[in-house]
């Protein structure tokens, strides 16, 4: 396998100290603490004891011999867990809070013991086996969701991927709250699972127990644990949210677990769960509302024995603790979804989720007014392989003022994003794009002070940059192709608020959890207006012209040009690409989402990093245009009121 430098993420072979492209060391890395050079075998620096290698939590499931009773704990190949050597074992005090080199934690299957413990891959530039396995089938991670069990498949069989692996897979769209599987394998009666450790967040429980949680923000976990009991009791894992020693809160505020637990009789129920949550209220630093209490007592009790009357409960508390608004579903960030056939053509607006087979629950769910607690963005542009100069051109300003108090952390952001494609043959596309850009930024600057931008404002704008580049045209007098114009996509954001338009092709994608990926607009070609006449798709794109521009910024007169606009509240962590359609094309946005953008969801994820990955395999994939973009993340939480406290 290639090395893949953490810097650039650039491939390098085996062999390489330095990473061929930008330097990067392929060994060794500096500890965040102290600075030392420490391999990046190592679990620890030498120097401080800091934490600085990639540490993985493992399950192993030990399958019993006929009439053995006893516990053999599994052997070592000196001190490591496979064969390869490539994962080794840590040994009693390498990190802080771990109690020993195996943990035993009871028969939870009739058939064998489980052991947990915690290793160091000293490999970690190298993409680990079943990655480049699964790599290898795509057909395979497509029929997921339809298994019931894992020898239903026969890849599941070829790839040798253990039993203990196969809740992980079913549920690998809940990511992050259901941990990624790293690498499993099989060996002899040995089965083993590795998965990201979790161990530098904190329990729910710690937080409980050392903080004062806010009512809203108890809902909120709440509520995200309830929609998480009903996706695990089709996998019989319910169990794994009755551990308080399981359940962490990441860096976004959001629930998560370490392992899934198989249940074992009798099933848990939903009445465990209250009773869980009583016990943990008893806890808190802030004595939890009344209302909140008895609702909990009920469930308890048996008395609210269904998820759909849980949920409506908690929807009523919101409103009672004075929540803002009441939204829909959308709010949390929930894991329910559904398959959707895409029938359309290429440039159709779509909606891709993430594969699942679960059941929908219908009912409306605890709702909070969110708040943005951060932006994150990047742009970058290139070339590409076959063009001799770039006519893209992109602009992005952005204004995030932080503010800390008693109730915590709140930030207030406003940007002003924005991608242009220009035509028009040598130089003249790249003037048009940029001239695009340049003015869209300074008219929003000048025009957008308190108030969001209008749809009449933000048309007013886009409308003048046409302007600008037409007069350019006839004051040049350039006709036919001689004229030079440009696509535009752009959005501007304030806080949770976002208004998005578009002329042209250039595209605006969005990627959420519970959503997956959306193209948010439509391109203005021969093919899609063909469509939207009422033409068959099929026979829309089947035209010589298809996919010629009906609309551009500057080849005309502003009463020629259309712009989309369209608002949107953001209501869970979204990603917003803009992009122009050097990256859009041949559907690689809709084939390589989920381990393209999807990730970077995440805070832990460098924003800046996954454009630059994103941006070096697009020109890979489409490396026939020119590739621009910019991704925004927002991350959000519920708002909470101080009036609650």
């Amino acid at each position: 396998p290639m090395l893949i430098c953490p810097q650039c993420h650039s491939e390098n072979p085996n062999r390489n100290n330095f990473c061929q492209k930008c330097g990067t060391s392929l060994t060794h890395q500096s500890c965040p603490d102290c600075d030392t050079s420490v391999l990046l075998s190592e679990a620890t620096c030498p120097n401080c004891g800091a934490v600085t290698g990639k540490v993985l939590y493992l399950l192993l499931h030990q399958k019993r011999a006929d009439g053995d009773e006893s516990i053999q704990y599994p052997e070592l190949y000196e001190d490591c867990v496979d064969i390869g050597q490539r994962y080794r074992l840590l040994k009693r005090n390498d990190l802080e809070r771990e109690q020993g080199d195996w943990q035993v934690i009871g028969d939870q299957r009739t058939d064998g013991q489980y052991f947990l413990g915690r290793v160091v891959d000293c490999q970690p530039l190298q993409p680990s086996i079943l990655k480049i396995l699964l790599s290898q089938h795509n057909e395979f991670l497509a029929r997921l969701p339809e298994l019931q069990r894992s020898d239903d498949d026969p890849t599941w069989q070829t790839l040798a991927l253990p039993e203990l692996a196969f809740p992980y897979f079913k549920l690998r769209d809940l990511y992050p709250t259901i941990p990624d599987v790293y690498d499993a394998w099989c060996e002899e009666n040995n089965e083993y699972v590795l998965l990201a450790d979790r161990q530098s967040w904190p329990h729910l429980i710690e937080l409980l127990e050392q903080e004062a949680i806010p009512p809203l923000q108890l809902i909120f976990w709440l509520n995200q644990m309830v929609t998480l009991w009903q996706s695990l009791a089709d996998l019989h894992c319910l169990q794994s949210l009755l551990m308080p020693n399981n359940i962490y809160i990441d860096e976004d505020q959001n629930l998560a677990i370490q392992q899934l637990f198989p249940d074992v009789d009798p099933i848990p129920s939903l009445s465990q769960l209250g009773q869980q949550w009583q016990d943990w209220l008893t806890k808190t630093q802030e004595h939890p509302p009344e209302s909140l209490i008895a609702v909990l007592e009920e469930v308890g009790q048996g008395k609210i024995a269904a998820i759909a009357e849980f949920k409506t409960r908690l929807e009523v508390l919101g409103q009672e603790l004075n929540a803002p608004a009441t939204l829909a579903d959308e709010v949390f960030p929930v894991f329910e979804t559904e398959m959707l056939e895409d029938d359309g053509p290429p440039s159709t607006p779509q909606s891709t989720l993430p594969d699942a087979n679960l059941e929908i629950d219908e009912a409306s769910t605890a709702v909070l007014q969110m708040q943005l607690i951060s932006l994150s963005d990047s742009g970058y542009t290139d070339r590409g392989k076959q063009r001799p100069h770039n006519e893209d051109y992109f602009g992005l300003t952005t204004f995030v003022e932080t503010q800390r108090n008693n109730q915590g952390k709140s930030v207030q952001a406003k940007g002003i994003y924005v991608v242009c494609d220009g035509m028009g043959g040598h130089s003249a596309g790249e003037v048009a794009s940029q001239m695009a850009v340049n003015t869209l930024q300074a008219f929003f600057n000048e025009h957008w002070q308190a108030q969001f931008p209008s749809a009449n404002v933000i048309a007013e704008g886009i409308l003048l940059a046409n302007e600008v580049i037409y007069d350019t045209n006839q004051k040049n007098a350039s006709s036919g192709s001689g004229r030079m114009g440009t696509t535009l996509v752009m959005a501007l954001v304030q806080n949770t608020k976002v208004a998005i338009a578009h002329v042209g092709d250039s595209r605006i994608y969005r990627v959420t959890r519970k959503g997956g990926l959306e193209q948010l607009t439509v391109d203005h070609e021969v093919g899609q207006q063909a469509i939207q006449n009422g033409l068959d798709p099929k026979i829309a794109y089947s035209r010589p012209d298809a996919y010629q521009l009906t609309q551009a910024l500057g080849p005309h007169d502003s009463q020629y040009v259309q712009p989309d606009i369209r608002f949107l509240e953001i209501e869970e962590d979204t990603l917003l690409l803009l992009c122009s359609d050097g990256i859009s094309d041949n559907d690689l946005l809709e084939a390589n989402w989920e381990s393209k953008l999807l990730p970077l969801l995440s805070s832990s994820q460098d924003i800046d990093r996954g454009l630059r990955k994103l941006m070096e395999f697009s020109n890979e994939y489409n490396g026939h245009d020119n590739l621009t973009g910019v991704l925004i993340r927002l991350k959000v939480r519920p708002q909470i009121p101080i009036d609650v406290w």
